[in-house]
């Protein structure tokens, strides 16, 4: 069994694999504690974006240093809390508050930041995203940045997933909702999280008449999971939900011959601004078209009016990326 711990082939060459980015999340192993429901590609993702919006979110005198306004970070479905906390540590004199439906996973985010040190700089509140209560407390709030990697999945009418998984007949519920409570808000800067299943130009188009241009994209190709594949029917219905079913894409993404299909997860730092640029939304719209019909090739040199960084993720290395996050580093290939 000379393969039995290694990966039985190399992966493709196409693209870097996102596992080289893992190193963003040295500080977040064990005892830090995630919650039920945790995907560290998506939360990776995310906190790869948010660094990107926190440039935006400062003002020209903090990046001198020479203001001592607090800077206001907002996390909403924090999990965690890993990625706002995360961005605690990068900046000096933040604040973090953050919002979760579930309890739990509240109680887990608040001893999260016990352990690093950051319990004085950030708190968690229980909160449904659709209460007023949420949206009194966002204003008062009043972030700087706001934060969001929220469920994405489709959700059929005669199937309810469950509360972390569904969002709604086109997966845009909770981003719909993220870029309402954004709007009213009007923050610098906002880091949102989304992928190629829940109509991208839907979102992007949101947030452009909310006031936010998106500044860079980040994409990582990946096959399909328990809850997305569980709805792999469904999604084929659809007409913006961007999946690619050819059998070297499905390969390069599930060497182990698990996939069903490859999709795109996606996150970008946006900021507040004045004009509306109408190409953005259709530019990333066609490169998930794009990828639909020819695969992992067509993200080489994705063409669009903005920095677009691309990665993929196999089975291989999602297993390498949990090992690693769970505290078995050893023979994962990351640097701690």
């Amino acid at each position: 069994m000379p393969h039995q711990f290694g990966r039985p082939e190399n992966g493709t060459r196409i693209l870097p694999s996102f596992i080289d980015e893992a190193g963003r999340l040295r500080t977040f192993v064990p005892p830090f504690r995630f919650t039920s429901f945790f995907s560290p590609e998506d939360t990776l993702l995310c906190a790869c974006a948010s660094e990107a919006a926190l440039a935006h979110a400062r003002s020209p005198r903090r990046q001198n240093a020479w203001s001592r306004h607090t800077m206001r970070i907002a996390e909403l479905t924090t999990g965690s809390g890993l990625v706002g906390l995360h961005l605690l540590m990068l900046e000096t004199g933040s604040r973090l508050t953050g919002f979760d439906v579930d309890p739990s996973a509240v109680e887990i985010a608040e001893k999260n930041a016990r352990l690093l040190g950051l319990g004085r700089k950030a708190r968690f509140e229980c909160a449904d995203l659709w209460s007023n209560a949420t949206a009194t407390a966002l204003c008062d709030y009043s972030p700087d940045l706001v934060i969001c990697n929220p469920p994405y999945v489709p959700e059929p009418d005669d199937e309810k997933l469950k509360i972390e998984a569904g969002a709604g007949p086109d997966g845009t519920a909770h981003l719909m909702r993220a870029i309402d409570l954004v709007a009213r808000l009007r923050p610098k800067a906002m880091s949102l999280s989304w992928c190629s299943l829940s109509d991208p130009g839907k979102v992007l188009n949101a947030a452009a008449d909310a006031g936010f241009s998106l500044n860079s994209l980040n994409l990582v190709v990946i096959a399909d999971g328990e809850y997305s594949g569980s709805v792999g029917d469904y999604l084929r219905s659809l007409p913006k939900a961007y999946i690619n079913e050819q059998s070297d894409t499905v390969a390069a993404v599930a060497p182990d011959s698990s996939g069903r299909f490859a999709y795109l997860l996606m996150a970008g730092d946006f900021s507040r601004t004045e004009s509306r640029d109408t190409t953005i939304p259709h530019a990333v719209e066609q490169i998930c078209h794009r990828f639909s019909v020819e695969g992992v090739s067509s993200l080489a040199r994705p063409q669009a009016p903005i920095p677009v960084r691309a990665w993929m993720l196999d089975r291989w290395d999602e297993l390498r990326l949990r090992a690693f996050l769970h505290g078995t580093r050893r023979g994962t290939g990351i640097s701690a």
